[in-house]
């Protein structure tokens, strides 16, 4: 058996999280819309289409508020929305640095093209990632096995040499068909426990 060289991470949902609840449920609490049809216009192309650089942030809000019959004017909530409703785990950011001493860190992360702004100034993450692999770069979205296939070779590690790490289990599941050791986020301490499980096998 191979044994780990590299530890790749999910930014949304593992790195990056909400002030409260998820994504959706913050959204539809922002804009006073209902739950439901968040949720059914998150799940359609455009979104897609916004991580992937596509549509820009602008044209993504106007399909949004078109979408839930609501003023354009409302763009100014969701401006602010993408920003101040979201922070670094600063724990976890502290526990990537540490193992990057010994591990290569890699994000892999679904996100439109302002991930790159706000790193630099809200989203601050230095010192802990040795690659970034974004879909708004790249032009593919997990769960495409091409976007895991992509990180390795950037990496330059084998599958089974990597541990992928999402709150989404679609996308885990994807990369474990792969051979890449995969956990699935629900806590940071439970993230935390299950690599150290498989890194010190």
């Amino acid at each position: 058996m191979n044994s780990i060289k590299a530890v790749i991470w999910d930014l949304a949902g593992v790195v990056l999280l909400t002030v409260k609840g998820t994504f959706n449920s913050l959204l539809a609490e922002r804009l006073g819309a209902p739950l439901n049809e968040i949720e059914r216009l998150i799940s359609l192309e455009e979104n897609d289409l916004w991580d992937l650089d596509e549509i820009d942030d602008d044209a993504f809000y106007a399909f949004l508020l078109k979408g839930l019959k609501m003023p354009m004017e409302k763009k100014s909530i969701l401006r602010k929305f993408v920003l101040e409703d979201f922070y670094i785990d600063q724990e976890m950011l502290e526990y990537i640095k540490k193992i990057r001493k010994s591990f290569t860190t890699a994000l892999l992360t679904n996100f439109p093209a302002h991930v790159h702004d706000f790193m630099k100034t809200d989203w601050i993450v230095d010192g802990a990632f040795d690659h970034m692999i974004a879909s708004c770069d790249v032009k593919l979205l997990k769960p495409d096995p091409a976007i895991y296939t992509l990180a390795l070779a950037r990496i330059g590690c084998l599958a089974e040499e990597s541990v992928f790490i999402d709150d989404r289990e679609i996308n885990v599941k994807a990369a474990e068909k792969l051979g890449i050791n995969g956990i699935v986020y629900q806590s940071r301490s439970q993230t935390i426990n299950d690599l150290e499980a498989i890194l010190q096998k």
